[in-house]
């Protein structure tokens, strides 16, 4: 990173600059830059490249007058990251391989790790992963157990009602006949158990715990349609880790670290308490956009679009609004009709909406007055004309207004 010295700009934060898993060769000059000559939030800092860059942007092309440098291939998954850890010595089994358990079972994979063995409660769900992890599973827990001697992390990705049967089922499984002390595990990787849900408590593997094992939950902020991509969508993408009993929360918080670091996922701990919240918050950003996208389909192919280029014709448009919320956060990303105070427009799409297609109104509404919230915080709108958009999206009599409150 090279500030151009015909510019007088000073030179910007790193991570206002840098994208995930970015890796900085070099800065100049060095006092410009503190933040990348130690490790702190820059595991990636030029200490630890071992391969140069390629420029993709120069000075003067509207980089602020520094030069950007693309990732080197081993950050862009190519060979390991120089800042992962090595998974060598793990022995892992998968409880439930489906998209989410194959897709992790292959980074770890990927990382060093070995899979022992898996399971999956139907022959066909057996056959799915067997296409990619190999004949390795199991129709049950018990025999999965047997099967995996020496095996020290057991991935628990099943659907959330069922973590606490499973769990139960893996405790008595793993005690039968032989105590957590006197299995065959490496020093370095202690027997534990985590799930891979986003919500459900960590409680739920206490029979685990009870057992001798580590308890955690490790979560991947990320969708998994395909677990062939699976690997490659761990890459940056934010892993919570949640230990489970509090007198070995330390140790398993440094267990889901280094597993999430293996795989190219970014670690954070999130406390117990936050859990459903956080779910609350992914579940929103991920299911409901699909949710939107659906309704604007509908709406697209009632205004006359024919119905397999409805949705091929809006998704850059959605893709446009992601860029630029990654680019400009949620506040200053904002375009359309209630940026603007367009109170007439908005006025046109309730009427429309209500005549045309009715069922989508009460979420145009709800929608609406959420992103009110945004145009209040931005405050390039008057204050009357927002009072007038909400009143509209609230479905208030329009008589019902005072002169000031209409734009």
């Amino acid at each position: 990173l090279r500030p151009d010295p015909r510019d007088s700009c000073a030179a910007p934060r790193l991570d206002a600059i840098l994208r995930p898993n970015a890796l900085v060769w070099d800065v100049y000059p060095p006092e410009a830059y503190p933040e990348a000559r130690h490790s702190g939030p820059w595991p990636y800092c030029s200490s630890r490249a071992s391969a140069r860059p390629s420029l993709v942007s120069v000075p003067r092309t509207g980089t602020e007058g520094l030069l950007i440098v693309d990732q080197p291939p081993h950050a862009r998954g190519n060979s390991p990251s120089p800042t992962r850890s090595t998974l060598a010595g793990l022995h892992f089994a998968v409880v439930g391989a489906g998209r989410l358990g194959t897709s992790l079972a292959l980074a770890l994979q990927q990382a060093g790790a070995q899979l022992s063995a898996y399971s999956c409660a139907t022959s066909a769900g057996l056959r799915r992963a067997a296409g990619f992890l190999g004949e390795l599973g199991h129709a049950d827990i018990p025999g999965m157990v047997a099967a995996g001697a020496g095996t020290t992390l057991y991935l628990v990705c099943v659907p959330d009602d069922a973590i606490e049967h499973v769990a139960d089922t893996l405790a008595e499984a793993l005690a039968d006949g032989t105590s957590p002390a006197a299995r065959t595990i490496g020093a370095s990787w202690p027997l534990a158990v985590a799930h891979t849900s986003g919500a459900t408590s960590t409680a739920a593997l206490a029979a685990c715990g009870r057992a001798g094992a580590l308890t955690l939950a490790v979560h991947p902020l990320q969708t998994f349609s395909d677990p062939a991509s699976g690997p490659r969508r761990l890459e940056g993408t934010a892993m919570a880790v949640t230990p489970g009993l509090p007198e070995t929360a330390g140790e398993a918080w440094l267990l889901g670290e280094r597993i999430a670091h293996a795989v190219g996922a970014r670690p954070f701990l999130l406390q117990e308490e936050d859990r459903v919240l956080y779910h609350a918050a992914a579940t929103i950003a991920s299911n409901y956009l699909v949710t939107v996208a659906h309704v604007a389909e509908d709406l697209f192919t009632q205004a006359g679009f024919p119905p397999g280029e409805a949705l091929p014709a809006l998704l850059p448009l959605m893709r446009g609004a992601l860029d630029n919320l990654a680019q400009q956060g949620s506040v200053a990303a904002l375009t359309g009709p209630l940026s603007r105070g367009d109170v007439a427009t908005v006025s046109a799409h309730i009427s429309e909406l209500a005549d045309r297609a009715p069922a989508h109104l009460p979420m145009y509404r709800r929608l609406g007055e959420a992103t009110l919230e945004i145009v209040r915080l931005r405050a390039t709108v008057a204050p009357a004309t927002v009072a007038a958009l909400a009143a509209l999206l609230a479905d208030t009599p329009l008589q019902t207004l005072t002169k000031e409150a209409l734009p």
